[in-house]
């Protein structure tokens, strides 16, 4: 009864939890809300943000301070054949310039902000990508990325976008085809084609899907990786240096399961490489420090063995129902034969959060439904999963959390929700809120949305854990 009331009481005050609202500017955006769209950005030389808010006539830039006081704004027409925003970039001088794009991906219009002389100005160009095949694009370091794959030649392109203009980097990675990491003679190019290509930012929570794909890329501040795990022996790595393009190739070799040859996937996290490798028998989770300076850390678990080091039961999910307890880790293990494996890692203030098991297949996180996360610190204070937040390409997973020291040592922590919990909580309650979008920024989020009612762009902070 006690346990009850607790729960009841915490999902009452969960509105006012973990959040805190930043400032709100007066604003409307016209009808239909189809057309409606909310882009932030921060500027990571100055701290400043930026919110470009959309509808189908006109966009508006608003710019807070590094003290997230409103600033200034500068509104332009929209151009009819480029209707969405897809990024951003600065330029040399700092000014921020935003990237529109036409429906087909090929043509793009570059605005740049010129908040002191308060004029706009927009620079057309055309990527064909004539014998190309877009594999993704992501934002670093103040610049826009769009990575393809060159059909003809298998090599891989780079176009860099800063301010109005971009520059292409051609890599030739057919020589680090992994032949000794696949049972059939495939290329490195033709895995990039034809499969998944996850891009992972390592500041914010990653649900369990997207440690789950076979290609990921991390986009760090000196460097990008590119991760593989393709075979069950070992993850290849490619590193590519922002500043001289240079390629190096790593391999991490898995541990060795005592029988069978089983599952294997990794995740990378702050200069650590985490793997995970299963069978219907055994589990193993291992730490590798990527500069190999230090020695590798494993946790083996057999099937008849507890998981000693987990924070969390062992759970199935099905759907979007609420995660129902598996027994033990057997029949853990047994759900994890038809699923692919992953693991995934994220920071909080105290401690590094495991998310470890696997799912039936696998989404690209655009198809995720934002701000509706299954943590375990969400479950526990009643967060209804909405029916949309799975497509019919997700229909089970098997999961548990866990939670180690910067050591790779298990810590005994309590589930309080994170962010993503309190972010998804908030929207539920607040229907007049549509366009919305979110931004990891120092130690917290910022939740930049448009309330329908209030004619507002509002900027929330939200933050892991109770705040009393």
């Amino acid at each position: 009864m006690k346990k009850t009331f607790l729960l009841l009481m915490l999902f009452c005050m969960y509105s006012i939890l973990g959040q805190t609202k930043l400032v709100s500017v007066g604003l409307e955006l016209k009808k239909s809300s189809d057309y409606h769209q909310v882009l932030p950005t921060v500027n990571s030389l100055t701290k400043e943000v930026y919110v470009l808010a959309g509808d189908k006539e006109k966009s508006t830039l608003v710019k807070f301070n590094s003290a997230l006081f409103f600033a200034d704004s500068l509104q332009t027409k929209k151009v009819k054949n480029y209707p969405s925003a897809i990024a951003n970039s600065f330029s040399e001088d700092g000014n921020p310039v935003y990237y529109w794009a036409s429906e087909d991906f090929k043509q793009f219009m570059a605005v740049t902000y010129n908040f002191k002389q308060r004029t706009t100005n927009s620079v057309f160009f055309d990527i064909p990508f004539t014998n190309e095949t877009v594999l993704t694009s992501f934002s670093k370091n103040n610049h826009f990325y769009i990575l393809s794959i060159l059909d003809l030649s298998k090599k891989v392109k780079l176009y860099v976008f800063e301010g109005n203009t971009f520059a292409e980097k051609i890599f030739d990675l057919e020589i680090y085809n992994p032949k000794e990491l696949i049972e059939t003679p495939f290329s490195l190019s033709s895995f990039l084609k034809t499969n998944p290509l996850e891009v992972v930012d390592n500041e914010v929570f990653n649900p369990l899907f997207i440690g789950c794909n076979k290609i990921k890329i991390y986009p760090l501040n000196d460097k990008l990786l590119f991760t593989f795990d393709f075979n069950f022996s070992q993850t290849q790595i490619l590193e590519i240096d922002w500043k001289t393009y240079e390629i190096i190739e790593k391999k991490f070799s898995q541990e060795t399961l005592k029988s069978g040859v089983g599952k294997s996937n990794s995740f990378y996290h702050n200069g650590n490489l985490y793997q995970f490798k299963a069978n219907e028998t055994q589990l193993i989770i291992s730490k590798h420090d990527y500069s190999g300076k230090e020695p590798t850390l494993q946790y083996s678990v057999m099937q008849n063995e507890v998981i000693s080091f987990k924070n969390s039961p062992l759970y199935m999910q099905s759907g979007n129902y609420q995660p129902q307890e598996i027994k033990n880790t057997q029949k853990f293990l047994n759900r994890l034969k038809n699923k692919s494996l992953g693991l995934t890692v994220y920071k909080t203030q105290n401690d590094l959060l495991f998310t470890v098991g696997g799912t039936n297949e696998i989404l690209s996180s655009g198809s995720l439904f934002f701000g509706t996360v299954a943590t375990l610190g969400g479950i526990a204070v009643g967060v209804e999963i909405p029916s949309d937040f799975y497509s019919n390409d997700i229909t089970q997973s098997v999961f548990f959390e866990c939670r180690f020291d910067s050591e790779f040592k298990p810590k005994q922590s309590q589930f309080d929700p994170l962010a993503e919990d309190f972010i998804s909580g908030f929207l539920q309650e607040n229907n007049s809120i549509i366009t919305y979008n979110r931004i990891k920024y120092k130690d917290y989020y910022i939740l930049s949305y448009y309330d329908s009612k209030a004619k507002q762009l509002i900027l929330r902070k939200f933050e892991d854990g109770y705040s009393f």
